[in-house]
């Protein structure tokens, strides 16, 4: 039966400049560590819902919050790389020498900048159908229509879409937070709802998302802001191994993205998973773990 850990180490780091950094670890504390970056709608304890997989396979995964998400303090004006700095200012608290990033769908490129800024330390990366880069047209139409408008609105008008936004929150805490999850499981494909259909995930799921709406519209405003900036670096330029995971019944963002992103990274390789939707990092979870930990 999956398990759910109820209590999780979760903490939080105190930076340079004031703020806290939000953290959760789980699996093997001993293990092989694994930094993984959260999707749009998620946390520092988004993960696959069976703790056993972590211990069985001997990784110690540490879930990180992104200014303004969870116990993490808000970065205005924020950068991916102000993300990976903070994240390896975390790492040397935790005293880890080297260790993996995972990244899930808009955690993709934070992942794929932690790879690129510091190669001696990390020493693989995986991305599950990461977001494209959106400094160019080209990047919004991979996208499923609703999120491309939404991300095209975020690097519009800002002032116009924190209004924008603000409003949403304000009829989105008339509902449960069940129905917001069930709207964006109807986005995806009907893979992805069997995932959702997992109770322990879409409590999960839910959960999150109930703390997501409680810190406010600014900070998931600030997330969008930020992943419409440019990078600040060349995919051709990360020199660690990168493994990237693609759906064949992806909704969220085509997989010819992956493809491309895949030919322009020196040492990646490109899984094209069939019958997978966006949210195979659940339906995969075991098999993209595996790729940290084989000799």
């Amino acid at each position: 039966m999956a398990r759910l850990a109820q209590v999780a180490t979760a903490r939080q780091a105190q930076l340079n400049d004031g703020r806290r950094l939000g953290f959760a670890q789980f699996g093997a504390p001993d293990g092989a560590p694994v930094v993984a970056f959260h999707d749009l709608w998620g946390n520092r304890n988004s993960r696959h819902p069976d703790d056993s997989i972590l211990a069985r396979l001997g990784i110690r995964l540490i879930g990180v919050d992104r200014p303004g998400y969870g116990m993490s303090t808000r970065k205005q004006d924020r950068s991916l790389m102000d993300v990976v700095d903070d994240v390896m200012l975390l790492s040397k608290a935790l005293n880890l020498d080297r260790f993996a990033v995972l990244g899930f769908s808009a955690g993709g490129p934070f992942a794929l900048a932690c790879a690129y800024r510091f190669p001696q330390i990390v020493t693989r990366c995986a991305v599950v159908a990461p977001l494209p880069p959106l400094d160019h047209a080209q990047g919004f139409r991979a996208l499923h229509p609703f999120y491309g408008r939404l991300f095209q609105l975020a690097g519009g008008n800002e002032s116009f879409f924190r209004l924008l936004m603000r409003g949403f929150f304000w009829f989105d805490r008339q509902r449960k937070a069940d129905q917001h999850i069930r709207e964006l499981g109807g986005l995806l494909s009907s893979a992805d709802q069997t995932v959702l259909s997992n109770i322990n995930l879409f409590n999960s799921r839910r959960d999150t998302w109930e703390e997501i709406r409680r810190g406010g519209s600014d900070n998931l405003v600030d997330e969008l802001v930020t992943l419409t900036k440019p990078w600040g670096f060349r995919l051709q330029s990360i020199q660690i191994p990168v493994d990237i995971w693609w759906g064949e019944s992806d909704l969220f963002c085509a997989p010819g993205v992956g493809e491309r992103m895949a030919e322009m990274i020196p040492n990646a390789q490109f899984r094209l998973e069939p019958g997978a939707g966006h949210f195979m990092l659940y339906s995969h979870w075991q098999s993209i773990l595996q790729r940290f930990v084989a000799s």
